[in-house]
């Protein structure tokens, strides 16, 4: 199976080819103002990598977010352009899933946390002993003041609300979080393309046609927030961090 992921909710956009469960092809960036411009050569690049064509992909998948209001529609808006013209089905996956996937085989829960900005974090709590992360708590927004109130136990750690925020943690709730650095801090194309072939078999060999979450009319970015002229305008504040 061809999976042609993008992934671009965040500072770091990519595209990946994946054949058969491998990554055969990625590209990525961390300057997400360029994810406009980086898409369609990151995707032209993937494509010849892995000696493939459009017409040669099976499924395309995209990241729906949370994350930047923008970059989210940089990769939506061609994954639906794709899924329309060549009659393929659209994975979307949510970034806080693929944070957690990235850590996945730990004996621990996971909490995936993403710099929403304006003192806030995006997060989510996963179960990722098994073959898929599972949400325990979330998705959703909060003040980053109010993490605590998130986790009772130990738990590993990872996205870029940690290296944002965590100077403003309380000690207690630092005390329950593990980190290990070499986990990448970004939801990746890579991850989103294992994810989204994996979803497909599994719906497959359930003989559920179409698979879940797969068709490009369907599609919604998960935004949890409203977009900062929406804050703006109801004079939502940003909340102190002390």
């Amino acid at each position: 199976m061809n999976i042609l992921s993008m992934e671009t909710s965040t500072q770091l956009g990519g595209v990946a080819v994946v054949v058969n469960g491998v990554v055969v092809a990625e590209v990525s960036s961390l300057r997400q103002k360029s994810h406009s411009e980086n898409i369609s050569p990151f995707i032209s690049e993937c494509l010849r990598e892995s000696n493939l064509k459009l017409e040669d992909i099976d499924a395309f998948a995209v990241g729906q977010g949370p994350g930047s209001f923008t970059g989210i529609r940089v990769a939506a808006n061609a994954g639906k352009s794709f899924s329309y013209s060549f009659n393929k089905p659209l994975i979307a996956l949510d970034s806080l899933t693929l944070l957690a996937e990235q850590v996945r085989g730990s004996n621990k829960p996971v909490l995936s946390i993403i710099n929403a900005y304006k003192n806030m974090v995006y997060i989510g709590l996963f179960d990722v002993s098994g073959n898929t992360p599972l949400y325990i708590k979330g998705p959703e927004a909060i003040p980053v003041r109010d993490i605590g109130k998130y986790i009772s136990t130990e738990v590993i750690v990872v996205g870029d609300g940690w290296s944002a925020y965590h100077p403003y943690f309380s000690e207690e709730v630092k005390n329950n979080l593990q980190r290990f650095e070499h986990y990448p801090d970004f939801p990746q194309a890579r991850t989103l393309g294992i994810l989204a072939e994996r979803q497909l078999l599994l719906a497959s060999s359930a003989e559920l046609q179409p698979a879940p979450n797969s068709d490009w009319k369907t599609f919604r970015p998960l935004y949890i927030r409203a977009s900062e002229a929406e804050e703006t305008k109801r004079g939502i504040l940003i909340t102190p961090l002390t």
